[in-house]
């Protein structure tokens, strides 16, 4: 008989086991990172679709104005579809489809849908994103064709009319009749011609008065507010003269990089006619024998000497000092008077003529490329809607 005992291995079955640790630990590793793999690759398309979605709430607000909504959303509750539009976001094919729907006379909801379009198993990612916008509410008095903060002087055959008139050949306008001529914020003020009475201001009545009138009347007209209008300006002067303002055009196309084209309000078929710039200057500002329309701030004096024609709003911080024939202002022209009294007309053969027009007023701001956009609602910019299948 053997003197050994036989028993059974354990070396085997121990490195078996180990093994097959092993294999489960490396299984496991290579699973969570091909998972890990997949869900990167899921937030880095989802990222693309976000910002494609991002692009299309950023081009709506870039590139539609306040007559798209007006011709395109012009009911409450009507809903428009732009899109889909093709982009490329970080190398990857996308596209974004906006829905544009009116809640209200000023108030819309904007939902962007950005989807991939390239990316393998990645395509068809999509996010979804909502935004309330509005269009910026303005006010700017129809009632008056001059208002003036301190004293004006009419001279020579200069008058103020109060009377509103649509340019020639403008469609489409609403007119608000025969109102004031001068709101001044004491009519004591308002110097017209000695023996003349009032034949220089036309209206009904030809003057109002305002003594609860201060500068931030002059400043602030609904949304729209001077020193906003000044950092957006279309055009910004230098102090100085220029002369020679005319539209401009080459090919077809108004060319809104020409500083002395401030549009065409007199050729309604013209290339710049719906060219309505805001044109700035930070201080005295002398200006002859041109035309513009639009928004035109001054922080010092506005001198204008012949043959000087301009429809829209006008706001003066200085005064204006008119001298020669020919001088028109169309729509509503404002003075603060910081440092002075105006005159129109210094010369008995001065001529310049300040008339009311509703619709020149209206388009001043309406048809402002800058001015017309959408707005967003509240600090937080928009709502991802994507997780709960908005539609």
């Amino acid at each position: 008989m053997s003197m050994y005992t036989e028993r059974g291995g354990f070396a085997l079955p121990a490195a078996l086991l180990a093994l097959v640790i092993v294999g489960a630990l490396v299984t496991g590793g290579v699973y969570a990172a091909m998972e890990e793999d997949r869900s990167s690759g899921n937030v880095q398309f989802g990222n693309h679709a976000f910002l494609a979605a991002e692009r299309g709430l950023e081009d709506l607000l870039g590139t539609r104005n306040r007559i798209y909504f007006q011709d395109s959303v012009g009911l409450v509750g009507q809903a428009d579809t732009i899109g889909p539009v093709a982009i490329t976001v970080e190398g990857v094919q996308a596209q974004y489809t906006v829905f544009v729907q009116r809640l209200n006379t000023r108030l819309f909801k904007v939902d962007s849908e950005g989807e991939v379009l390239s990316g393998g198993r990645y395509v068809g990612s999509k996010r979804r994103l909502a935004e309330m916008m509005r269009i910026t509410y303005t006010y700017v008095p129809k009632d008056r064709a001059y208002t003036t903060h301190t004293e004006v002087r009419l001279r020579g055959q200069s008058a103020i009319n109060g009377t509103d008139v649509v340019p020639t050949g403008w469609l489409g306008c609403e007119t608000v009749g025969v109102q004031a001529a001068v709101l001044a914020k004491d009519t004591l003020l308002v110097d017209v011609p000695p023996g003349g009475g009032n034949t220089a201001l036309v209206g009904s009545p030809k003057m109002k008065e305002d003594a609860a009138m201060d500068s931030l009347d002059f400043v602030e007209y609904g949304d729209m507010h001077l020193d906003d209008l000044k950092e957006v300006a279309d055009i910004t002067l230098a102090p100085g003269t220029y002369t020679g303002m005319a539209p401009s055009s080459s090919g077809g196309v108004c060319d809104k990089t020409n500083q002395l084209n401030w549009g065409d309000p007199l050729n309604v078929t013209g290339d710049c006619h719906l060219y309505w710039p805001i044109i700035y200057s930070p201080g005295d500002l002398h200006l002859s024998t041109g035309i513009g329309q639009g928004i035109l701030i001054v922080d010092g004096t506005l001198e204008v000497s012949g043959n000087f024609e301009f429809h829209g709003l006008v706001f003066v911080y200085g005064n204006i000092k008119a001298t020669g024939t020919g001088n028109k202002f169309s729509g509503s022209t404002n003075v603060l008077g910081s440092n002075g009294y105006s005159e129109l007309g210094v010369t008995g053969a001065g001529n310049t003529q300040v008339q009311l027009s509703a619709c020149a007023i209206e388009r001043a701001h309406m048809y402002n490329e800058r001015f017309s956009r959408p707005i967003p609602l509240g600090d937080r910019r928009f709502i991802d809607m994507s997780g709960i299948g908005a539609t």
